[in-house]
């Protein structure tokens, strides 16, 4: 796994509910096993330790086995072995010291065995020369061994450590590789319906250039240097993933004077269009395939023409674009045109973003609506 990559991974392990539940659930039978085998014994230190080293197993056991897995595929497994026994083991001693001094431990009583857990050996008679104690030792403090944890807890935890860690490091590789092969399938796809819609729009662009070449011809020599605008902006524009508004919004201004030198008055134009609108940003194309349908089917197909209310609005953090216009309604049931399909599959597409688009006539407007909330699960 890539360095960048380890951190929210590891946020990730030690907030996954499962992983959490599983700590709870072990941890509070071991601990209700132990206040079971002897009630009288128990410390704080018996029912925490369990819970303490079944987290530390969840979230530290995996992470040598995650870190830099590149190599030779020889000693691939062999390496990360290795590396997984030290640290383990290093943060197991760490840990096992750090509870022995620092978690009440139950006391020492008389006629029970010494162990690390409860209280150290008495130590031997000290020798003055005579072969036994003095008279005068009786007042001085016992000499004691240094103190060192439980060698058997430890042995145990680095065994599920070394088997816990490789099994949730193999569950998150398998999950990297799902999302990476699911998010590269999501790029092509969209990057496929992106590819599609641009020729769309070149040819719908050059087939109301052949209706204008037979009715003005001068303004058909206007409109051809406005497409080969309309066409350098596409190519440059659409290879981007994403792009702020404003340059959506200077796209659909070149196609629209376009639109304009053909259809004439019968195309009423208006913006309500804020500032603060050209600084956010959005998947190309999410506007001008609004502006587009709105002109096909409801405003050039009528003699008299009509209106084109085009608008960028927020409310709380949901971001809408709204196109409006006057005509021939929407067939009812009718079958969408490839630009709003186009549209439609691509906004589904769009990863971390709750998205949703709408078509629906109200009095004499039909009103075309993207809005999405930047930030939400789809």
């Amino acid at each position: 796994m890539r360095q960048e990559n380890t951190i929210p991974t590891f946020l990730n392990r030690i907030t996954h509910r499962s992983n959490l539940l599983m700590v709870l659930l072990v941890g509070g039978l071991l601990s209700g096993f132990r206040i079971f085998s002897d009630p009288t014994t128990v410390q704080l230190g018996d029912l925490l330790i369990p819970f303490i080293f079944l987290f530390l197993q969840v979230s530290l056991a995996p992470v040598p086995w995650l870190w830099n897995i590149s190599g030779n595929p020889r000693w691939f497994f062999v390496r990360r072995f290795i590396r997984a026994l030290g640290f383990n083991l290093l943060w197991i001693a760490a840990t096992l010291t750090l509870t022995h001094y620092l978690l009440p431990m139950p006391p020492h009583r008389p006629g029970e065995k010494a162990t690390s857990k409860t209280a150290f050996p008495p130590p031997p008679p000290m020798d003055m020369g005579g072969g036994g104690p003095g008279p005068g030792d009786a007042g001085l403090p016992p000499r004691h061994r240094i103190p060192f944890p439980e060698k058997g807890l430890g042995l145990i935890n680095l065994a599920f450590a070394l088997i816990i860690g490789w099994e949730l490091a193999e569950k998150e590789l398998t999950e990297a590789r799902e999302r990476r092969t699911a998010d590269l399938l999501r790029q092509s796809q969209f990057r496929a319906l992106r590819n599609q819609l641009e020729p769309h729009v070149l040819y719908n662009a050059l087939n109301g250039l052949s209706e204008l070449i037979h009715e003005d011809p001068l303004a058909a020599e206007e409109v051809v240097a406005l497409l080969a605008n309309l066409y350098r902006m596409l190519t440059d524009y659409g290879k981007a993933d994403m792009a702020l508004l404003a340059e959506e919004r200077k796209l659909v201004e070149a196609y629209l004077s376009m639109e304009q030198m053909r259809l004439g008055e019968r195309l009423q134009v208006e913006w309500d269009w804020p500032a603060w609108a050209d600084a956010i940003q959005a998947p190309p194309l999410f506007l001008q395939p609004l502006v587009e349908n709105a002109i096909k089917h409801g405003i050039s197909s009528l003699d008299t023409g009509g209106k084109l209310h085009i608008t960028c609005q927020r409310e709380g953090d949901t971001l809408s674009l709204q196109v409006s216009n006057t005509g021939l309604p929407p067939s009812p049931g009718g079958r969408k045109g490839v630009g709003l399909e186009n549209l439609e599959a691509r906004l589904g597409l769009w990863t971390g973003v709750a998205g949703a688009f709408s078509l629906e006539r109200q009095g004499e407007w039909t009103i075309a609506r993207v809005e999405w909330t930047p930030g939400s699960n789809a």
